[in-house]
């Protein structure tokens, strides 16, 4: 029980903390960064996972991002023979997975400045 109850409080803690991470506030964020260069916003999120070049010369960066965890899920309880030891009554606890990703697309004209992007995930959040 001391092990749910830690698990619990964990949960609450990381919920709370995203409770301000918004997908509003990631459409801001980046709508912020149209019209300036490509180096400066690599310089604050990191290198892209790939980038490709487009038939009108503009180039596409792809920064990818994705996290999987697993949280504690209520017991399941039964009622049942227990087996070979016998016992009635059955509970156990399983975990649940949760996958999040977010996949972000700048595209830059030919002299590096970001003219668009776009987004695709479960999780395209920002603070």
């Amino acid at each position: 029980m001391k092990k749910f109850l830690f698990y619990t409080s964990i949960l609450l803690s990381l919920l709370s903390i995203q409770g301000c991470a918004t997908q509003q506030n990631f459409v801001k964020k980046y709508n912020s960064w149209r019209g300036e260069d490509i180096n400066n916003l690599v310089k604050q999120i990191g290198y892209p996972d790939s980038t490709y070049t487009l038939q009108n010369k503009n180039k596409v960066y792809v920064f990818a991002r994705s996290n999987i965890y697993s949280i504690p899920s209520m017991p399941i309880m039964g009622y049942g023979y227990g087996g070979y030891y016998g016992g009635y009554g059955i509970s156990s606890y399983s975990n649940d997975i949760v996958y999040q990703t977010c996949k972000l697309f700048i595209e830059t004209d030919k002299k590096g400045i970001i003219v668009k992007w776009g987004s695709r995930g479960n999780h395209c959040v920002s603070n």
